[in-house]
C-alpha cells in the first residue's frame, strides 16, 4: 500500500515514534560520556628564577598549576625556544620544576613553555621568556653632580663565564662629544680631574674585553645647578601653641645665579608665613596651631623666584632623646649616666672578688689569709694521748707535757690555741 494512501493522523503518529526512538537512543548516549573540565576552569603560569641571563648559567623555571574543582594527576612537557621559536629543548621527566643548563655560546631570547595535562582531558599550556647576555657590566660614579674642578672616580666590574679576564679601556667624552681622557688599565678604577671652566656635562664610557668578547657601560654627569634651600631651627622640640623660628638660606649651584629679590615661604599644617628679602637668608616666625598632637611635625619651605623648597621634621611634645641631649657643665647627660654606671660596677666587681678571697693577689701581692676560726673548746679527739689536732689547718700538734691549761702553737701554720 502507498503510503500516500495511509491517513493523515497515522502518518503523524508514525513521524512522532520515530522521533521518540532517536531522543532514547540518544539519551543514553549523553549520560555515559565523560564531562571533561572546562579548560577555561585550568591555568598554567610559568614562573623564571630570574628575568635575565648570562651565557652558560643554568636557568631554572617553575609550573604553577590552578585548576577548578580539585587538583588532577598532573604530567608537564617542557620546551625552550629561541626568539624565531626554533626548538631547543624538550623534556617530559622534569615535573613542575624545570632546570635548563644554557649554553656558553648562546645569547639572545628564551622562550620556556610549560604544557600540563591533568589526566582528565584537559591540556593547559603557560610559557615566560628570559634574555642572554654574554656580560653583564656595572659602572659607577662616586657623586650624582660635581663642580669645576672636582675629581670624579668611576668604578665598574663585569659578571660573566665568557669573559672572566678582562682587560680595560676608558674614555671621557664632554658634551660636544670631545674625547677628553683615554686610557687603558687591568684595574676597576680610574678618576678624571675636571677642569675650570667646565663642560656641563661628561660621559665615562669603560669597555672589557677578554680573549676577542667585549662588554661596555656607560653613565653621564652632569655640572651641578640650581639651588639649595637650608632650614633649620632655634628649638629641637615645641609645644602647641609655641612659635616656630627658622632660617632660611639660599645657595647657587654652580652656574646658577641668584635673583636681586626673595619670596619665602613657610608652612606647617594649616599654618603658612611669607617674606620678601633682598637677601639670600631669611629669620621667618610661625606659630604651631593650638590642640597640635605630640609627634613629628612637617615643616615646608619655599623660595618662589627660584624653585627651590625643602621640608624637614620638627618634633611637637616632649621628646625622649632631648634629656639624653642635655649637657651639664660641657658634658652630655648620655655620657654622665654611663660613667657613673661603670664606676658603681667596678666597686661592685671589686668588692665581690674581695670577699671571695681574691683580694690582689692576681696583681702579684700576697693572697690575704681567711680568719682563724673563734676559739672554743679543744676537739674530742686527737691522733694520741700527747697531742691534739689544729683547729685550722688540722694537722696534729704534739705535746710534751700533760699539764693543763697550756697554750700551744701549731708547726705547720703557727696558730695558737688553749689545751685545758
Amino acid at each position: 500500500m502507498s503510503s500516500a494512501l495511509l491517513p493523515r493522523g497515522c502518518a503523524l503518529g508514525f513521524a512522532f515514534a520515530i522521533a521518540f526512538l532517536a531522543l532514547a537512543a540518544v539519551i543514553p548516549a549523553a549520560k555515559a560520556a565523560p564531562n571533561p573540565i572546562d579548560p577555561a576552569a585550568m591555568t598554567v603560569t610559568v614562573v623564571l628564577d630570574k628575568s635575565s641571563y648570562l651565557s652558560g648559567d643554568t636557568a631554572s623555571a617553575r609550573a604553577i598549576v590552578y585548576r577548578t574543582p580539585a587538583p588532577g594527576n598532573y604530567t608537564y612537557v617542557w620546551r625552550v625556544r629561541n626568539l624565531f621559536f626554533q626548538l631547543l629543548n624538550t623534556t617530559t621527566t622534569a615535573g613542575a620544576v624545570f632546570t635548563y643548563p644554557i649554553a656558553l655560546a648562546y645569547t639572545g631570547t628564551l622562550r620556556f613553555e610549560a604544557t600540563v595535562d591533568d589526566g582528565q582531558g584537559t591540556v593547559v599550556a603557560g610559557q615566560q621568556s628570559a634574555t642572554v647576555a654574554q656580560a653583564y657590566m656595572s659602572l659607577t660614579l662616586d657623586r650624582g653632580d660635581y663642580n669645576p674642578g672636582d675629581t670624579i672616580s668611576a668604578f665598574y666590574g663585569v659578571r660573566s663565564h665568557v669573559i672572566t679576564s678582562p682587560a680595560y679601556s676608558y674614555a671621557v667624552t664632554d658634551t660636544n662629544t670631545v674625547v677628553v681622557l683615554s686610557g687603558t688599565t687591568n684595574a676597576t678604577f680610574f678618576s678624571f680631574a675636571t677642569p675650570n671652566p667646565s663642560s656641563r656635562s661628561y660621559t665615562f664610557r669603560v669597555t672589557a674585553t677578554d680573549r676577542g668578547n667585549s662588554t661596555q657601560a656607560l653613565a653621564t654627569i652632569n655640572q651641578a645647578t640650581g639651588f639649595v634651600l637650608g632650614m633649620s631651627f632655634d628649638r629641637a622640640s615645641y609645644a602647641a601653641g609655641e612659635t616656630v623660628h627658622a632660617r632660611l638660606t639660599l645657595t647657587a649651584k654652580g652656574p646658577a645665579s641668584l635673583p636681586s629679590q626673595f619670596r619665602w615661604s613657610l608652612s606647617i599644617a594649616s599654618a603658612s608665613v611669607s617674606a620678601i628679602t633682598t637677601s639670600a637668608s631669611a629669620d621667618l616666625f610661625l606659630t604651631i596651631p593650638g590642640g597640635t598632637g605630640n609627634g613629628g611635625l612637617v615643616v615646608f619651605a619655599s623660595e618662589l623666584n627660584t624653585g627651590a623648597s625643602a621640608f624637614q621634621t620638627v618634633q611637637v611634645g616632649p621628646t625622649g632623646s632631648a634629656f639624653w641631649s642635655t649637657e651639664v657643665a660641657g658634658f652630655p647627660v648620655f655620657a654622665i649616666v654611663l660613667s657613673v654606671l661603670f664606676l658603681v660596677l667596678l666597686v661592685a666587681v671589686i668588692g665581690l672578688w674581695r670577699r671571695l678571697g681574691g683580694g690582689f693577689g692576681l696583681l702579684g701581692g700576697k693572697a690575704v689569709p681567711p680568719p682563724p676560726p673563734a676559739e672554743g673548746p679543744g676537739p674530742t679527739s686527737s691522733t694520741s694521748p700527747m697531742s691534739i689536732t689544729c683547729r685550722r689547718c688540722g694537722k696534729p700538734i704534739d705535746l710534751s707535757t700533760s699539764r693543763r691549761p697550756i697554750e700551744v702553737m701549731c708547726p705547720s701554720c703557727g696558730e695558737t690555741q688553749v689545751v685545758t
